[in-house]
């Protein structure tokens, strides 16, 4: 009797579950000219009953679903039948899917039952080879992820990354080599302390996992639509708010207070807007931490508005930004100066960011016109004094570089039919400049001017990129894209090009090539020399960095969600600014600031190697990943000497995995178990000169054998637990993350213990614990 009465409870509580009914809404558009598709059946089941309904004239569609994973089918005539699956409703993020079709001029007089799905296929209908797509849910889910794209992307073949950094190695390159893009407009790049403790990336994402959007990741031969970049490309994009209702969340964790909300301006309407503030928990907690960890402040702001307009097009205005604040003060004790940084004080602050307003609007049913207004920046003020044993403070570093951009971009994407599909597009920036640079050599000599200058200066960017299907197996794109830079009149052209060979529905082939080039930061063409009294700026004549990229790819689509995939690449670095005579060349180039001779562009290098990927994606609950990259990496520096790059670790080995539970009598929570485990050569580091180190009391390096010894490889695990509850008014969620669980080592290089006289290696153990919880009403 207890059992039947236990088992009528049970029944009766999942009955009331499955009546609470959540929304999941969405739009489907053409996958090439963006323009609303209506009449495509979208339907999912659900205990065999099958839920159903067909996009109106504005390609939307709603369904009303219980709590649970699903997934939804998208059949329309004339195109590739469709699934996403394991959709989660209610999704933690966001109960709105978009979804693109593309064309199929072989589906002409039924609907073929095979569906592809979209979950490693880059949104960018133009890609062929070196990208892939990642979800808002991957960043949040993956263990190691930590709400961050760019440690999420550490999880792909061809990428390394650190634990006290967020900056990524792409098959050998430096992080400075990374595009960040987002809503089609390049930034910097978005991260807190941004430049300071890597170029090209930071400690924490300046990006909030509640507005951003799927979006692409590309780790080489990238089309012409991105330029300015030789190692890689991070294409963003920030969702549409919610246009049925307003909702709002709020989150407390170990990162950050994040406040966050979305809907429409006014019921029933079609305008939207979308925010999230975060304010650091560390600054919060400044007044009761110990007085020697300093002070690390951060706050963070994203939003998005969306206006649609009646002849089909859109105004969108968005802005992704941060501001950060840290300092430390010296130890006045002088008994505890172990190290070199134990007598420094140091001041930090730093402003960042991007905004954009644009309109899209259609062309002919044929394709879309996009016109952006952007202002982008980026402001680090740095000051830093030691103090001698007499206690008085002697300045060592003072710096000022404010760098902000005006820019213009406008693009035609176009489908002249089946068959050809372009995209054409200019860019103008108008770069402006505010640097003086200063920094003494040793503690007591006079500050030394290694870049000033203010002004601003002219960036222009062109390309054109066409997309051929030209049969049911094959297929191509073809473009061109070249930039000027008016501060060194220099000017380059780069073809790009890409085939792949359809073998059958599971097997495919491809190789794509590309010519790419990059800048350096504004502050290195600022060095100013003294010649026969007047001031001089050799570093002016520089030319851009270029590289070929060279990737053969094989894909074996093994089932639905299961599939193998393999590049072989080749780079071919040249034009590469180096001192000449010198071991040093910009491809090494992570966090220095600071270079004391002009450059010129006779360096080069070479990284080549094999990426391969095995992975099931999300199925019932369950997925897994390995990943594999073994490379080599070489430069060669104004001395002629070929050396191992900085970054050429050899080898990164990832195990990710997790599966997911529905638990409680309701089924109304669900549990999330996540691991990953990371196994990378380490950098390479300059021997140490050890008599003359232990003479001058400071580490002397040996540059004759630059970068000729390796750091010990890294074992990093991470892992992540998500607990989740689906209450029919409100979801909460909890969530523990830990990045580097086992406590590896960081190598930063030597350093010398003043008081034992011995050279030891300068390491740090940085465990990065996340506890937060959110929610959502």
């Amino acid at each position: 009797m207890k059992k039947i009465l236990l088992l009528l409870l049970f029944s009766i509580a999942n009955i009331q579950a499955q009546n609470v009914k959540h929304i999941l809404s969405g739009k489907v558009v053409d996958k090439d000219t963006q323009l609303p598709l209506p009449g495509v059946l979208v339907f999912t089941q659900f205990n065999e009953t099958t839920v159903s309904m067909t996009t109106d004239v504005e390609g939307q569609f709603t369904l009303k679903l219980p709590m649970g994973r699903y997934n939804i089918q998208f059949q329309m005539l004339g195109y590739q039948s469709f699934i996403q699956e394991e959709v989660a409703v209610p999704s933690t993020y966001s109960n709105t899917l978009n979804i693109s079709l593309q064309e199929d001029e072989t589906v002409l007089n039924e609907v073929e039952v095979v569906y592809k799905s979209s979950k490693d296929e880059p949104q960018n209908t133009m890609a062929i080879a070196s990208g892939r797509q990642f979800t808002v849910e991957e960043s949040s889910r993956y263990a190691g992820g930590f709400d961050d794209p760019a440690r999420l992307a550490t999880a792909f073949a061809g990428v390394a990354g650190s634990t006290g950094s967020n900056g990524m190695v792409i098959r050998g390159n430096a992080p400075k080599g990374v595009l960040w893009q987002v809503e089609d407009l390049p930034i910097p790049d978005p991260n807190h302390l941004s430049n300071i403790v890597a170029f090209g990336g930071g400690s924490v994402t300046a990006l909030s996992t509640y507005v951003m959007d799927n979006s692409d990741f590309y780790t080489g031969a990238f089309t012409s639509d991105y330029g300015n970049a030789m190692a890689g490309v991070f294409d963003l994009s920030l969702r549409t708010g919610n246009t049925e209702k307003r909702s709002y969340q709020a989150q407390l964790g170990v990162n950050g207070i994040d406040f966050g909300a979305e809907g429409p301006f006014k019921k029933g309407g079609d305008a939207t807007y979308l925010f999230n503030y975060r304010y650091s928990t560390f600054a919060l907690l400044a007044p009761i931490l110990p007085e020697e960890m300093g002070f690390l402040g951060y706050q963070d702001l994203s939003f998005k508005i969306n206006i649609p307009t009646k002849n089909g097009g859109e105004w969108n205005i968005w802005a992704v930004g941060g501001a950060d604040r840290q300092y430390r003060d010296a130890s006045m004790d002088s008994t505890e100066w172990t190290f070199d940084d134990a007598n420094q004080s140091f001041s930090t602050s730093i402003l960042f960011g991007g905004s954009g307003v644009s309109y899209q609007v259609p062309i002919n049913k044929k394709g879309y016109w996009k016109n952006i207004v952007g202002f982008t920046g980026n402001a680090t003020y740095w000051t830093s004094s030691e103090l001698d044993k007499n206690m008085m403070s002697n300045p060592i570093d003072d710096f000022k570089n404010v760098q902000y951009d005006f820019s213009y971009k406008s693009y035609i994407h176009y489908k002249f039919g089946p068959k050809h599909t372009n995209r054409t597009g200019i860019t103008i920036t108008q770069k402006h400049f505010d640097i003086n640079m200063q920094q003494a050599e040793e503690m007591g000599d006079p500050m030394e001017t290694f870049a000033v200058g203010n002004g601003q200066s002219m960036f222009l960017q062109a390309y054109t990129q066409s997309k051929f299907q030209l049969s049911q197996k094959w297929s191509m794109n073809v473009g061109v894209y070249g930039q000027y830079f008016e501060g060194t009149q220099s000017i380059s052209i780069e073809p790009r090009a890409a085939i792949k060979y359809q073998l059958n529905p599971w097997h495919s082939l491809s190789f794509s090539y590309g010519l790419h080039s990059q800048m350096e930061a504004m502050h290195y063409y600022l060095l100013p020399q003294n010649e026969g009294g007047e001031q001089t700026y050799p570093n002016q004549n520089l030319d851009f960095s270029k590289a070929h990229h060279y990737v053969l790819g094989y894909n074996w689509n093994i089932k639905n969600n299961l599939r193998f995939k393999s590049e072989l690449f080749y780079q071919d670095l040249y034009n590469i600014p180096v001192v000449e005579g010198s071991y040093f060349s910009m491809l090494n180039l992570s966090h220095q600031w600071y270079v004391d001779a002009p450059l010129v562009n006779n360096g080069t290098g070479r990284n080549v190697g094999l990426d391969l990927t095995f992975e099931q994606f999300l199925k019932k609950g369950f997925y897994y990943t390995f990943t594999s990259s073994i490379f080599d990496s070489k430069y060669t520096g104004g001395d002629g000497v070929e050396r191992n790059s900085q970054f050429n670790k050899n080898y990164v080995f990832n195990v990710l995995g997790g599966k997911e539970w529905t638990v409680g009598r309701e089924r109304n929570k669900t549990l999330s178990v996540n691991g990953k485990f990371t196994f990378m050569g380490g950098d390479r580091r300059h021997p140490v000169k050890e008599q003359e180190t232990i003479d001058s009391g400071e580490i002397v390096y040996d540059y004759d054998n630059a970068y000729s010894q390796q750091y010990p490889s890294s074992k990093i695990l991470s892992v992540s637990l998500l607990y989740k509850i689906m209450k029919p008014k409100y979801t909460s969620q909890w969530t523990l993350q830990i990045i580097n669980a086992l406590g590896a080592p960081e190598y930063y290089g030597y350093q010398y213990n003043q008081k034992t006289q011995s050279i030891s290696d300068d390491t740090d153990v940085l465990i990065l614990p996340n506890i937060a919880y959110k929610v959502m009403f």
